[in-house]
């Protein structure tokens, strides 16, 4: 099971539905960012073939990485990231009005 680490407008992650980031807003804020492109599903490559997730994704492309920021229930998730990543989650936190936090509540 991975950590996860939520951009969202509300006091905790958990109620994001409540003051909700919209998708409109979201793809409106990633569409001008040139390192973002968004797909309406993930596509992974495992050892034993691939996997495809649905839902809303804006795909990080950095050094050649690619990061999946899942948009779903008013917030952005990304799992097990890095302080690297959770750095640029922060950029993207103050361009949308939000902020970062943990599963467990604690804020970046």
């Amino acid at each position: 099971m991975s950590y996860d680490v939520h951009i969202t407008r509300a006091g905790h992650w958990t109620e994001s539905g409540s003051k909700p980031i919209s998708l409109d807003e979201a793809k409106a804020y990633f569409a001008a960012q040139e390192e973002f492109e968004y797909s309406s599903g993930l596509s992974l490559k495992g050892p034993f073939g691939t996997m495809t997730i649905g839902g809303e994704f804006f795909n990080w492309t950095d050094e050649g990485e690619s990061v999946p920021f899942k948009y779903t229930e008013g917030r952005i998730t990304v799992s097990s990231a890095d302080d690297y990543v959770i750095n640029k989650m922060k950029e993207v936190a103050v361009g949308l009005g939000a902020i970062v936090q943990g599963d467990e509540g604690e804020i970046y």
